[in-house]
């Protein structure tokens, strides 16, 4: 096989390093054929010293491209055998006696100055859009809870998406610094600060591009992943993470019981189940929900804290049909610091209709939401095992 690909170790618009980098490959059999950010095509032959230099020129379309300068270089002996990003292009050069390319210093200078106030303005662009983006996902995160309740009860889908929304123009704003940043010293170095000396090593400069690609790869991989198992967990099936709950109505002799339910996942707690049963008799509805989480061992200090704002949460009844209401109730609170749990506390409604419970013991959190008549403070036991 005659092509032979290199991952690219130098950014883009650091010149000097690239140039060098490309002149190492030829000193070694290699010559350019393709040039891409992060992975460049080369084609094997015999070893020989080839000089590069790149020239800015911006162009967006094949109308565009510089054919009158392409024919000019290659009457100096330089050879186009690349761009870089629409913006610049590669020559190369075999004649050791071959003159530089470039003859007007100022008018490279100027170049090289108008690609820089180029990538200045993108890069400003970018950080403004990072800034939009960031008052987005906050936004999303403290609105209408606390960002534990959003947190657990949201969907992963949907915080991956803000996550993507948020750390991808970062990343890019991170790259368009470095290429401003290269860019001022290619400007620095024509002014005439000294060149940068020659590199027999090429570390790898591109670790937000290729962090970028790989944020991207693995975005998708989950999108794929949670959208194939997502299919099969998400419908009802038998609890075994915890005893099932049953509570009586006391008007209607009716019992609920939450031994069926579906699982669910989240960006602080992947394994979560939600069980729930209902009753609708004439004019009323009985409801029963119960909300689990099993925290990673090194996220169990949030535990407490989530289960007293899940509780919280719970009480303003701006949920999904029947925990919903949007006339002003009000509740009384009990705690119970002696039930076994770490934490445990049980609102009622004055009303009597809406009662709701949470629980949490080391790494576990339950929220349990009842709808009829009576209240769950009959339950305490069952609620502390359900988090044991």
């Amino acid at each position: 096989m005659n092509h032979v690909w290199k991952l690219t170790p130098v950014s883009m618009y650091d010149v000097r390093g690239l140039e060098q980098w490309l002149e190492h490959m030829a000193a070694r059999g290699l010559f350019l054929k393709k040039y891409r950010p992060l992975v460049c095509t080369f084609e094997k032959g015999e070893a020989k010293q080839v000089r590069y230099r790149l020239e800015p020129y911006a162009f967006s379309l094949a109308a565009d491209f510089p054919d009158g300068m392409v024919d000019l270089f290659q009457e100096c002996s330089w050879r186009h055998v690349g761009t870089v990003n629409h913006e610049m292009l590669i020559f190369s050069s075999a004649d050791p006696r071959a003159p530089e390319p470039h003859t007007d210093p100022d008018i490279r200078l100027e170049q090289w100055n108008k690609l820089y106030r180029k990538a200045r303005k993108e890069c400003v662009q970018m950080a403004l859009i990072v800034l939009a983006c960031l008052t987005i996902c906050t936004t999303a995160l403290f609105w209408g809870g606390t960002p534990l309740t959003k947190l657990l009860s949201s969907n992963i889908i949907v915080w991956e998406v803000l996550l993507f929304l948020f750390l991808r123009p970062l990343l890019n704003l991170a790259v368009q610094y470095s290429r401003v940043r290269e860019l001022a010293a290619v400007i620095r170095e024509l002014e005439g600060a000294p060149p940068k000396r020659f590199r027999l090593w090429f570390p790898s400069r591109q670790f937000f591009s290729w962090a970028g690609a790989a944020y991207v790869a693995l975005l998708l991989f989950l999108l794929c992943f949670l959208n194939t198992i997502g299919r099969s967990m998400s419908l009802p099936g038998p609890v075994t993470e915890f005893p099932p709950l049953y509570v009586t109505d006391q008007e209607t002799g009716i019992t609920l019981g939450t031994d069926s339910g579906s699982w669910r996942g989240s960006l602080l707690c992947w394994n979560q189940r939600q069980s729930w049963d209902f009753e609708a008799i004439d004019e009323r509805m009985l409801y029963l929900e119960v909300s689990w989480s099993d925290f990673p061992g090194w996220l169990s200090f949030l535990a407490v804290p989530a289960a007293k704002d899940l509780l919280t949460d719970s009480m303003k009844l701006d949920g999904q049909f029947p925990w919903l209401d949007k006339s002003a109730v009000a509740w009384t609170i009990r705690d119970y610091p002696d039930a076994g749990a770490d934490w445990l506390s049980v609102a009622d409604s004055e009303n009597g209709v809406y009662h709701t419970a949470a629980a949490a013991l080391e790494d576990k959190v339950v929220v349990v939401r009842y709808r009829g008549s009576g209240d769950l403070t009959g339950c305490l036991d069952e609620i502390v095992d359900m988090v044991r």
